[in-house]
C-alpha cells in the first residue's frame, strides 16, 4: 500500500471515530465484499437519526452488521460495523452512486463496492413481474424474489435461463451487474414502459455491447420459466463473474 493509500485510509478512519454529518451515505446500497476469493452479495441501508444515524448491512450467508459510528468528507466515507464482538471497518471513496474501498476486519483487509439504489412501492413489483415476448417469440421473464430474500427483489430470466438481479433507480428503471447478486460494475439497464391497467406492457432491455431489445407482456399460460433454480443464490468466483456468467 503507497504511503499516499495509508494517509488516506488514516484520514478516513479518524473521521470514523467522530461525530459526523453522514448526508451522502444515507439510503439503501448494493454491492459486494470479496471473501476467501469469492464475491459476496451485500446490502446496506442507513437512516439518519437526530444527529447520527442507524443502519444494517447484510452480508449473504454471513448474517447482519449493525452501524456503530460513521463518518465522511467531500470524497470519502467512512463505517464502523458491528456483529457481536466482531468490528468490521468499511473505508471508501465516493464515486457517481457508488462507493468503492475496503473493508478492515481483524488485522485483514478485503475491498468492498456499494452502488446507490432504493425502494419503491411494493404494488410496482407486482405490476412488473410476468413474461414478455420479443417479436421472434422468444420469451423473457420477471420473477419477484421478495419474500424468498428477505428485501425488495426482482430478477430478470433471459432466453438460456441466466438470472440478473434487478436494483431500481427509479420507479421504472432497473439495473443489472454481470452475474447473480452481484451489482457491480453496471452492465445494463432494464425499463418498465406503458403500465395500463396496473401491469407493465413492454420491457425494455439495454445493455453495453449489445442492441437494445423490447418485449411486450403475455398473458399466456403456457410458456413455462425457464428458471429451475428459482431465487436461490449461487456462490459464484471471481472467474464467473469476469466472463460475465448470470448465475
Amino acid at each position: 500500500m503507497s504511503c499516499v493509500h495509508l494517509t488516506l485510509v488514516f484520514l478516513s478512519l479518524s473521521a470514523c471515530h467522530r461525530e459526523a454529518t453522514t448526508r451522502r451515505l444515507q439510503g439503501v446500497w448494493v454491492g459486494t465484499l470479496e471473501a476467501g476469493g469469492d464475491l459476496k452479495f451485500i446490502r446496506a441501508e442507513f437512516v439518519r437519526a437526530g444527529s447520527g444515524a442507524t443502519g444494517v448491512l447484510h452480508v449473504a450467508g454471513g448474517g447482519d452488521l449493525t452501524l456503530v459510528r460513521a463518518g465522511e468528507s467531500d470524497e470519502y466515507v467512512c463505517f464502523e460495523m458491528r456483529r457481536g464482538d466482531d468490528e468490521f471497518v468499511f473505508v471508501g471513496a465516493f464515486r457517481e452512486g457508488s462507493i468503492v474501498g475496503r473493508v478492515h476486519h481483524a488485522g485483514e483487509q478485503v475491498p468492498f463496492d456499494l452502488h446507490r439504489t432504493l425502494e419503491i412501492d411494493r404494488r410496482l413489483l407486482d405490476a412488473y413481474t410476468g413474461t414478455y415476448l420479443r417479436p421472434d417469440g422468444d420469451s423473457r421473464s420477471i420473477e419477484d424474489c421478495t419474500d424468498a430474500l428477505g428485501w425488495q427483489q426482482l430478477i430478470y430470466v433471459d432466453r438460456s435461463g441466466g438470472r440478473k438481479a434487478l436494483f431500481p433507480r427509479s420507479e421504472d428503471s432497473f439495473f443489472f451487474g454481470p452475474g447473480y447478486l452481484i451489482p457491480g460494475p453496471i452492465q445494463g439497464t432494464i425499463t418498465f414502459l406503458a403500465a395500463t391497467g396496473g401491469r407493465a406492457s413492454h420491457l425494455l432491455v439495454e445493455q453495453a455491447g449489445e442492441e437494445p431489445e423490447i418485449a411486450s407482456r403475455s398473458e399466456s399460460s403456457a410458456i413455462r420459466s425457464r428458471n429451475p433454480r428459482g431465487c436461490r443464490p449461487l456462490g459464484e468466483s471471481r472467474t464467473s463473474m469476469k466472463t460475465g456468467h448470470a448465475g
